[in-house]
């Protein structure tokens, strides 16, 4: 991989070197840092958190459309508009005012969730379970801090890269039935609008008829109207494409480079996570699950953690770089037609 000089200037400023004290010097006076103008962006429920009359589950996360007497106007996992008492979640800050990765925030998305469990493998491996770890591990690779070896993509513990300010998942796997659970298409982009988002990243897998291919058939869904949803998805495609080229399988998938902006028949982005967000998206098709070798892999750790780990560095380049590498964004006219699922049965997880 060819890194530009912005990112090596990066490298030297995200590990600022400690000014030295010679003996028989002073050393600098400590004083406290100013506190950063923060407000609430989100927030979790806590176990019987009251909401409409039901008793919550805990960890479930909601999106803050704005502060009110006492608590928060809030959009729920079905898409719905409600309150909840400040006294009864638990508040999670973004900064107002952001340099660099350590104040970073991103919304981590694990497609799909009970009842809709997306594709199923020919052996039964059920993507939105896939889904729930691979985010799950793109999580917490965010919420620590690491070295990142830019020649083998080797990711390790260390100070090189500090941990992001919040890494926050549409799904955690805290939350009720392990994170199993319905999310609205909406909810998962205002989540990432009402922090201001960094970046939202959906992790998904393909299905369907494809082409046989010698490389990895990954492909990463953008916007056709934002050049930063584009380039992040170009980031993570490479960083996709690099990691998976060590795994044997069958590969498939479509025929183009796999940078892909999907146009519905009202003229904006085909898909509502995109459409509605206002921040830089992407959803990521790691492979085809309906293919036998592809569901194989999909089913090890192995697999599954070189998936997430190569999300967190196209988001790390994403942050922390100016790079913006081909190919270009193919654009599609994209009506499959039928409506999609209704959330009219949508029940926010209560306690059992």
């Amino acid at each position: 991989m060819t890194l530009v000089t912005g990112f090596l200037v990066w490298r030297d400023s995200a590990n600022p070197s400690t000014p030295s004290t010679t003996i028989g010097q002073a050393s600098p006076t400590t004083t406290t840092a100013p506190s950063r103008p923060t407000r609430v962006g989100w927030v979790t429920s806590r176990a019987g958190t009251m909401y409409q009359g039901n008793a919550l589950a805990a960890n479930i996360p909601f999106a803050v459309l704005g502060e009110e007497a006492g608590g928060y106007r809030v959009l729920d996992v079905c898409n719905r508009e409600g309150f909840l008492s400040a006294d009864q979640v638990t508040p999670g800050e973004v900064l107002l005012d952001r340099d660099g990765f350590a104040d970073a925030v991103f919304v981590i998305d694990a497609g799909h969730g009970y009842p809709d469990y997306g594709a199923i493998g020919p052996n039964g491996l059920r993507e939105a379970d896939v889904n729930l770890d691979v985010a799950n591990r793109v999580v917490e690779l965010l919420s620590s801090p690491h070295d990142i070896d830019w020649t083998t993509g080797a990711i390790t513990p260390g100070t090189g890269v500090p941990a992001a300010h919040a890494a926050i998942a549409t799904r955690p796997v805290n939350g009720p039935d392990g994170g199993d659970f319905e999310v609205g298409l909406t909810f998962r982009s205002v989540l990432a609008n009402s922090v201001d988002a960094d970046a939202i990243v959906s992790i998904h897998h393909n299905s369907g008829p494809a082409t046989t291919l010698d490389h990895p058939g990954s492909e990463v869904y953008v916007s056709a109207f934002d050049d930063e949803s584009a380039r992040l998805g170009a980031l993570i495609l490479d960083e996709l494409r690099r990691s998976f080229a060590s795994f044997g399988a069958d590969w498939t998938g479509g025929t183009g480079e796999g940078l892909i902006a999907r146009i519905g028949s009202d003229g904006g982005d085909y898909y509502t996570l995109i459409e509605v967000a206002e921040v830089p998206s992407a959803i990521v098709e790691g492979l085809y699950i309906s293919n036998p070798t592809e569901e194989a892999l999909a089913q090890t750790t192995t697999f599954r953690q070189t998936y997430a780990e190569a999300v967190y560095r196209g988001l790390v380049r994403f942050v922390t770089t100016a790079e913006n590498p081909i190919p270009q964004v193919e654009t599609q006219n994209f009506s499959p037609g039928g409506p999609g699922r209704s959330l009219d049965d949508c029940v926010v997880p209560t306690l059992d």
